[in-house]
């Protein structure tokens, strides 16, 4: 495979607890991923509050993460969020720097991502701004380890109108200012045509390819089920519509559900894709897997699960849901914890989560 595949844990809401992160790691070093890139964006000290110094735990949960990616082969990264960098260049650049500097310093963080996404324009010329500041992390960088990976999510990382509506009008001149001069070693990330793109193609890729100057890296929004409507759904079924990305795009990166456990079947299949294989072959893998994960109640709710993943929660009758809850009772796995936790609330939305 040319285009390589990883994890961009890039969600709002519940973080992974270190057991379930070091379990995931595990199982996408297995399949033949190759990074894992931190950026949960409910991590204050990546995003609310990046400015200010790692506190003693985050230092330790890094350490650690690093650790574990580097045993199981895989190269760590840390993607962090600088709110108002762009409104106070001067003062919050060199913090950046101090920041990344610790981690590098620290830890064997092998990718450096630069997160632009969901914040409002502070400017009236942010993509200049933002290919500026890029620019001098990217020098600092060579400066630092000319083999470090740098990956750039811009402000407007999909053609979707969406963002134009919630984060203000795309200006004119934003793409070419972004890609203005930019080193073409410097990465961005693309979700395809849509935030959530049910189908990425190959004519998609090109074009993003096209506006950006360079092979994009894909931050593909499946199966992540973070937002208010998301939320309301597991998703259990694998990757369709993304076959003959391979070399097109430059990397894969996977935005993972909040069950982390669950994520297994996607992850499994996107692989699958990569390597050609046909939808029944990956749809027979994907009942495998479920199996694996749910031994003993998968065959009796596996309709169920259908429904949760195409319609949501709501579409749910009182039967169907006393019928989930008695038969995943029986497994006493960690896919059926999560399911369980689901129907209690564990991960229900909550708008307080989002960051301006």
């Amino acid at each position: 495979m040319k285009t390589t595949l990883g994890i961009i844990e890039g969600f709002y809401g519940r973080q992974y607890t270190t057991d379930e992160r070091d379990e995931l790691m595990s199982f996408i070093s297995d399949k033949g991923y190759s990074y894992y890139i931190y950026a949960p964006k409910n991590d204050k000290a990546l995003r609310r509050e990046w400015e200010k110094p790692f506190d003693s735990a985050k230092k330790e949960l890094l350490v650690h993460m690093s650790d574990m990616c580097t045993k199981l082969h895989l190269d760590f990264g840390v993607g962090i969020s600088p709110l108002q960098i762009t409104k106070e260049k001067d003062r919050l650049l060199n913090v950046l720097i101090k920041k990344i500097d610790w981690i590098l310093e620290t830890t064997n963080t092998k990718i450096i991502a630069i997160l632009f996404d969901d914040i409002s324009l502070y400017t009236n010329e942010e993509g200049k701004k933002q290919n500026e500041i890029i620019k001098e992390v990217h020098s600092y960088l060579k400066n630092k380890n000319s083999n470090i990976r740098l990956i750039f999510c811009p402000t407007y990382y999909t053609f979707d109108p969406i963002l134009d509506k919630v984060f203000g009008q795309r200006p004119v001149q934003y793409y070419e200012d972004i890609v203005r001069d930019l080193d073409k070693s410097i990465e961005i990330f693309w979700t395809g045509n849509k935030v959530l793109s049910r189908t990425i193609t190959k004519e998609d890729i090109e074009k993003a390819n096209y506006l950006w100057g360079r092979k994009v890296t894909l931050w593909d929004n499946y199966p992540v089920n973070d937002g208010k409507f998301i939320s309301r759904h597991i998703y259990t079924r694998p990757f369709k519509n993304r076959s003959n990305l391979d070399g097109i795009a430059l990397s894969h990166a996977v935005n993972p559900m909040l069950e982390c456990k669950l994520n297994e079947v996607a992850l499994e299949s996107l692989l699958s894709c990569y390597k050609g294989l046909d939808e029944d072959t990956i749809d027979k893998d994907r009942i495998c897997r479920l199996k694996k994960l749910l031994p003993e109640s998968y065959e009796k709710i596996s309709d169920i699960l259908d429904i949760l993943n195409d319609e949501g929660i709501e579409a749910l009758s009182e039967k169907m849901l006393d019928r989930l809850k008695k038969e995943i009772s029986v497994d006493k796995t960690k896919a059926s914890k999560e399911i369980s936790d689901f129907l209690d609330g564990v991960y229900k939305f909550d708008e307080s989560c989002l960051t301006d």
